[in-house]
């Protein structure tokens, strides 16, 4: 199994990018572990927000192979700590784990 994490945008921020190399430094000696990050949409005064989550929607897309599991994390989401979300996504498929069909547009469950 590898996990790759997709984010929009890059994070800038001293504190956030020391503690994602802290992270890694400790996953990758458990499972292969990457970060894909798909730059911010440029230009988006001329499109509404919903424009621009499906610009991002397929841009994300692209990075998913038919085979993948998804798990789309949502700050607004069921909230789990870290032992109830593996045993979760090891036994419930209801747990936003998805493969999307290749036209379709990401959306938190």
């Amino acid at each position: 199994m590898k996990i790759e994490l997709i984010q929009v945008g890059k994070t800038v921020n001293r504190i956030f990018v020391d503690g994602i190399n802290e992270y890694l430094g400790r996953i990758k000696h458990y499972v292969p572990f990457s970060i894909t990050t798909i730059p911010e949409i440029k230009n988006t005064k001329s499109l509404s927000e919903s424009q621009q989550k499906n610009l991002e929607a397929s841009l994300i897309l692209k990075q998913i192979q038919a085979q993948d599991t998804v798990v789309l994390l949502d700050e607004h989401g069921k909230e789990f700590r870290s032992v109830e979300f593996a045993a979760s996504a090891a036994v419930n498929t209801d747990l936003s784990v998805h493969t999307p069909p290749a036209n379709s547009v990401l959306k938190s469950f």
